[in-house]
């Protein structure tokens, strides 16, 4: 589904359009003038289905500009740092940013389910069977959003990736400023090009809102 997720019937009915065929148990409905899908969401791994999960997802009004919130309604995972999941419930699959990097095109519902959803879910399910978790998966809270954004930025060290998100998010970005990789050169003669292309993905409010969850989260 692409465009803004206008909160009407027609809109309802298109997305229960898009879900029939790949996933026919997940139902949509419209409740407190959120739009959520609901219900048992299969776990396909090396093309079987895995595991089923009894699944939440609150798309936001502005999807898919914004992360759908994930919860696991079964009662199967705990609600702990170590599994990814905050204490009210919601899931951590991935960081907001990672999302909105991709291009707008990519950002549709089957696209969220079969890849931040998917992904999350069978890592859950082969921790619930006590094997390894198929990938490494990222630090929890403010550890996993400092890796995250090094790895978009490709530097590392927080001091630095607070002065790449500073300059991200102000409205416009000049070359005469020193660059903040720390070279002591003007950014027209360093990082300006990789400044200006993730500037194209990431708009100032998201780098701002980046920026205030890593100041005001101390674990």
């Amino acid at each position: 589904m692409k465009g803004k997720t206008n909160h009407n019937p027609r809109s309802i009915g298109q997305l229960r359009q898009t879900l029939r065929d790949r996933y026919p148990e997940l139902g949509v409905v419209s409740e407190d003038g959120k739009i959520l899908i609901r219900g048992s969401f299969p776990v396909v791994h090396q093309s079987k289905i895995l595991d089923r999960f009894q699944i939440e997802i609150e798309l936001p009004p502005n999807f898919p500009d914004s992360t759908p919130i994930i919860r696991e309604i079964g009662g199967r995972i705990p609600h702990i740092p170590d599994r990814h999941m905050n204490p009210n419930g919601e899931a951590c699959p991935l960081v907001p940013e990672e999302w909105l990097l991709l291009f707008r095109e990519d950002r549709t519902v089957i696209g969220f389910l079969e890849g931040p959803v998917r992904n999350f879910f069978l890592a859950e399910s082969l921790v619930e069977r006590g094997e390894p978790r198929p990938w490494d998966g990222r630090q929890h809270r403010r550890a996993g959003l400092l890796e995250a954004y090094g790895e978009m930025l490709g530097i590392t060290g927080e001091p630095l990736i607070l002065k790449f998100l500073e300059y991200l998010s102000r409205k416009e970005i000049k070359g005469h400023w020193e660059c903040p990789c720390g070279s002591g050169k003007k950014l027209r003669n360093c990082h300006l090009a990789e400044l200006k292309a993730l500037r194209e993905r990431v708009p100032c409010f998201v780098a701002q809102g980046a920026i205030k969850r890593l100041l005001c989260t101390r674990t």
